[in-house]
């Protein structure tokens, strides 16, 4: 993020002043020489695109990764300081061309002291690109070089660097510039300034823009539980560690001192955001998730919970690269390295990519969602309850949960009971042996208008006939369909209906058959007696020729029919 704001300043500087810079070409001494003067005049006049350009011909290698921008940045300003009050330089004396050697010392200085025995150098050498940069010494000696020119104003013809910290440090304590441990005093003082400044800028921020974040939330009607009374929080910490980053360049801090303390900053600013923006995925999922509830689509409740998982999964994981960039990890090898290795994991962990690939099919084929009734595999059955990246939960009808998992869903059958239109009911009415026909006959027509009549049964689709001759029972056959949305609301109907046919059945006066046995005494000598003439056949002939002439039942079947009655001249032949 930081260096996206740098990208940007850098842009729009370089749209206002980019033209009146030469090209870092850096092919001599003389042209390296002229390039930092060009820039840095550049800066000096206002310009921070003076100072980016500058670092180009610094060789920075040797600084810690973390902090090399800005310890390069100090060492330029350091470097133009210390060149503008040595001489004025000329650049025709500068060497153009170097031949074999690799090196230019421009000076060099032997400080001698009761302390230390320092040799100060200003040189241009030529690094591993065929570059001539500022030497990776003259940057570590710079610091040195400085202080022992302070004294001298700058050569007459160039234009001083100036800023409000040196303003700001002639104003201070002589005390305040010397070193007691590791730093100078007034850059002790300083960093106790930042962590107290840093508290004060987050505990702010976590009152004024979260609460606004809160009360916008608020009328969505989320829940969002941020304690901003808590000393350690992740977006106290996120808002701590931004201040922290930005402000320790200031401090003009040593190379070793300020990436170790950068690279803390970026470890607790990654951290933080981490977490920070976790809690903000489960905020925008809590929102969705009431969305979801609240549309029809029951597809929606499924894609949440997995877009949640997954969205944390990629947070963390985006996290952990940026952590391990912040503590100067090579993660292009280590991705490398896990590319490679990911071959042998994924054989290793074949079935969990199944299982994700299996919940990407649940979520495009979309064979259930979830409170679906399904049986996978003729085995096992229940309603879906939850569809997450390893495996889908299913709670039975015994109150236990099952998780299967999605590998298996790919090439599984899934009979989805929960996407029916209609539930289906099939049962047997048995009746006794000695009924009479036309109350077997009433029983059916009343079954029939008893379906049409009750609010939630299939009127387009249903059968009701005397259907089978059972050993005990007549048996009349009562098949129709009911349009209700669960299973509760088709037991209550089921009872409706069988209440109400017990109720026709008493008022017609027909008894239920149960299962009986009779005992028949054979005789055989009158059994032997009876014989089958001619006149016994011609009279079951005639007889079941009257009966089909005079029928008591419909010609048409009487399934199907709209409306609430049917018709009571469909009697006749």
């Amino acid at each position: 993020m930081f260096k996206i704001i740098s990208l940007a300043l850098l842009l729009f500087s370089l749209n206002t002043y980019g033209a009146n810079y030469p090209f870092a070409s850096l092919e001599s001494p003389q042209d390296t020489m002229r390039y930092f003067l060009k820039t840095m005049k550049g800066f000096k006049q206002g310009d921070p695109l003076g100072l980016e350009l500058g670092l180009k011909a610094l060789n920075l290698t040797e600084l810690d990764a973390t902090s090399r921008d800005s310890s390069g940045k100090l060492a330029a300003k350091r470097l133009i300081n210390t060149l503008d009050r040595l001489e004025y330089i000329n650049i025709a004396k500068i060497p153009s061309r170097m031949g074999s050697e690799t090196i230019w010392v421009y000076k060099q200085e032997r400080v001698v002291s009761s302390k230390e025995n320092l040799v100060l150098e200003i040189s241009i050498g030529q690094d591993n690109d065929k570059k001539w940069r500022f030497t990776p010494k003259t940057i570590a000696t710079i610091q040195d070089f400085e202080k022992s020119v302070l004294h001298k104003d700058v050569v007459k013809g160039v234009v001083e660097l100036t800023n409000w910290k040196k303003s700001l440090t002639a104003l201070l304590p002589a005390w305040t510039a010397h070193r007691s441990f590791i730093l100078l005093n007034g850059q002790w003082i300083a960093l106790i300034l930042v962590v107290f400044l840093g508290h004060i800028f987050e505990r702010l921020i976590r009152t004024l823009l979260l609460k606004r974040v809160k009360k916008v939330f608020a009328k969505q009607n989320i829940a969002f539980k941020q304690k901003t009374d808590r000393l350690f929080s992740p977006q106290g910490i996120f808002f701590f560690s931004a201040f922290w980053i930005f402000s320790l360049p200031i401090l003009d801090l040593p190379d070793n001192i300020l990436s170790l303390l950068l690279r803390v900053g970026y470890v607790a600013f990654t951290v933080a955001a981490v977490f920070t923006t976790s809690q903000m995925a489960d905020v925008i999922c809590q929102f969705l998730e009431k969305k979801a509830l609240e549309s029809e689509n029951k597809f929606d409740d499924v894609l949440i919970p997995l877009v949640r998982k997954s969205a944390k999964f990629i947070i963390f994981c985006i996290g952990l690269i940026f952590i391990g960039d912040s503590l100067t990890l090579d993660m292009k090898n280590i991705l490398a390295g896990l590319g490679i290795g990911g071959i042998a994991f994924a054989l290793a962990a074949k079935d969990t990519i199944s299982n994700i690939f299996g919940s990407l099919t649940v979520l495009l084929d979309r064979p259930f969602t979830i409170g679906d009734w399904v049986v996978i595999d003729s085995k096992t059955e229940g309603t879906v309850v939850e569809v997450g990246l390893r495996s889908t939960r299913i709670k039975t009808f015994y109150d236990s949960i099952i998780s299967v998992p999605n590998g298996t869903l790919i090439n599984a059958t899934i009979d989805n009971l929960g996407k029916r239109t209609y539930r289906r009911y099939s049962t047997k009415l048995g009746v006794q042996y000695d009924t009479p026909v036309e109350k077997i006959e009433a029983l059916c027509e009343g079954i029939r208008q008893l379906i049409i009549s009750h609010k939630w049964t299939r009127k387009d689709y249903f059968h009701v006939y005397f259907n089978s001759m059972s050993d005990s029972s007549l048996d009349i056959m009562v098949y129709l369909f009911w349009k209700v949305p669960d299973w509760s609301a088709e037991l209550q109907e089921r009872h409706r209906l069988l209440i109400d046919i017990l109720r026709l059945a008493n008022e017609l006066g027909v008894e239920f058959a149960f299962p009986t046995q009779t005992l028949h005494m054979y005789n055989e000598e009158q059994k032997s007696s009876e014989r089958c003439d001619f006149e016994s056949l011609v009279k079951g002939k005639e007889l079941a020729k009257r009966i089909v002439e005079a029928p008591i039942s419909t010609k048409n079947h009487r399934s199907g029919i709209q409306g609430k009655n049917f018709s009571d001249d469909e009697i006749s032949l």
